[in-house]
Order: structure tokens, then C-alpha cells, then sequence
């Protein structure tokens, strides 16, 4: 992408950024589950100093990128755009190759903090790109200027330096020791029926935040936060059983 965008080219490139941001958030829920959510030990949760405090750094880093979506989201609609739920299949820059995205294997969990440094300085990289634009050579003007400037400057560049509290966290400790939920298949029919209300819930959550962020905001906050807390509570039952929540998105 070259340096001297025009208006429209940054949009376009701030709908691809708000499917990254979903694909993030899905990311870190992901690693927060696999450590074992907030559960007590004798519960499926961390049994190590380590381990809690890596599950905690990925439940702040998934908090982070909801209010990164949240923040484009609005600043697409005030721009004229609509706001984009959709879920990036993978990430890359002038730097990296594609980076695949989506609910991470065991694999890739095992390989945690390599892969997530990966995507972050890809996903910073792109941001840094749209920078002139709200800059040196703005192509937007007024209110609408100096929201995206906060989004793209401010706040969108910032996803590797996020992370060190989760790098800190997990130290010298290898992540495939931490792990506590990786199982992404039931063995029963209850553990498949709750996979299914996990995706269920995550359907909702989507569907509310689409009301959400539409142009006329017709949608209710507390309905989107109402539905978060109902996938947080069955996906805290999937940790239990040592599954992991699918967020299949189809």
C-alpha cells in the first residue's frame, strides 16, 4: 500500500483492520480459555503464579481489542462507512507473510507468545501505514480527522507493546505447560450441546453488536454486554470440561 492514500483507500484498509480486531478478540479469549478462564485449579484453572497471571494478561488483551473494534466500528459510521463484524482469515504486511488467524490450534497455543508477537507487529505495521493520512497528508477533515487520527496513531500501532504484560506474565515458562483447556471436540452429548451454545452465544454477541454499531445506533449496550457475559458464563463451563470454545463463524 503505498504511502499517499486517498479517503477511500484508508477506509477500505480500516474495514480489513476491524476484521483483524475481531480475529484478535477471538484470539486472546481463545488463550485466556486455554489457561483456564478465572477458575480455580481444583476447577480446570491455573495451578501456577504463571499460569494465572498469563490467563489474566489474555483476558485484558481481548478486552483491549473489543474496545479497538468498538472504536473503528463508530469511526467507519461517522465516516460514512458501515461498521464491519466480519473475521479476517489471516493478517500479513510489507514485513511478514500471511500469518493464518482464527480460534488457535494446541500447536499454535504450545508456540504462544512466538506466534502472537507475529501477528501483533504485522497488525502494527499495517496501522502505521494509514499514518500520513491523518497526518502529514490528511485526507479527512475536522471531527472526523481527529477521530481517526486517535484510532490510527493513538491507539492502532500499539498491539506489540500490549503484550508485554503477557510475555512478563509467562516469563521463562514454556505456555504448553500452563495449558488446561485444549480439547475442541466433545465426547458426549452434553459437551457437544454446550460447544453448540457457546456458538450460539457468540452468534448473539455478534448480531447485538451489529445493532450496536449500525448508522442510527438502534442497538442497546447493555443488550451486547448482556450477551458477552452470557458466552463468558458457558464458555467458563467448556474450561471446566478442558474444551475450548469453538467461535466457529460461518
Amino acid at each position: 500500500m503505498a504511502s499517499s492514500l486517498s479517503r477511500e483507500e484508508v477506509l477500505d484498509e480500516l474495514e480489513f483492520l476491524a476484521t483483524v480486531e475481531h480475529a484478535l478478540v477471538v484470539e486472546y479469549l481463545s488463550v485466556f480459555c486455554a489457561l483456564g478462564h478465572d477458575l480455580e485449579a481444583d476447577e480446570g484453572g491455573a495451578t501456577t503464579d504463571e499460569g494465572r497471571n498469563a490467563a489474566s494478561a489474555a483476558s485484558t488483551l481481548a478486552m483491549d481489542e473489543m474496545f479497538r473494534l468498538k472504536n473503528i466500528s463508530f469511526g467507519l459510521v461517522d465516516a460514512g462507512r458501515f461498521a464491519q463484524l466480519g473475521r479476517a482469515d489471516s493478517i500479513s504486511s510489507d514485513a511478514s507473510a500471511a500469518i493464518a488467524l482464527g480460534p488457535p490450534s494446541a500447536a499454535q497455543l504450545e508456540r504462544l507468545l512466538e506466534r502472537e508477537q507475529a501477528i501483533a507487529a504485522a497488525v502494527d505495521a499495517r496501522y502505521s501505514r494509514l499514518r500520513p493520512a491523518v497526518t502529514s497528508n490528511p485526507v479527512f477533515e475536522e471531527a472526523i480527522l481527529d477521530q481517526l487520527r486517535r484510532i490510527i496513531v493513538d491507539d492502532g500501532p500499539t498491539h506489540a507493546s500490549a503484550l508485554a504484560p503477557l510475555r512478563d506474565a509467562l516469563g521463562a515458562v514454556a505456555p504448553a505447560t500452563l495449558l488446561r483447556a485444549t480439547r475442541r471436540e466433545g465426547v458426549d452429548s452434553f459437551e457437544r450441546r454446550l460447544l453448540d451454545v457457546s456458538d450460539r452465544s457468540y452468534r448473539l454477541v455478534l448480531a447485538a453488536l451489529q445493532e450496536r454499531f449500525a448508522p442510527q445506533a438502534s442497538g442497546s449496550p447493555t443488550l451486547a454486554v448482556s450477551a458477552m457475559e452470557g458466552l463468558d458464563g458457558v464458555n467458563r463451563v467448556l474450561v471446566q470440561r478442558g474444551l475450548l470454545p469453538p467461535f466457529t463463524f460461518a
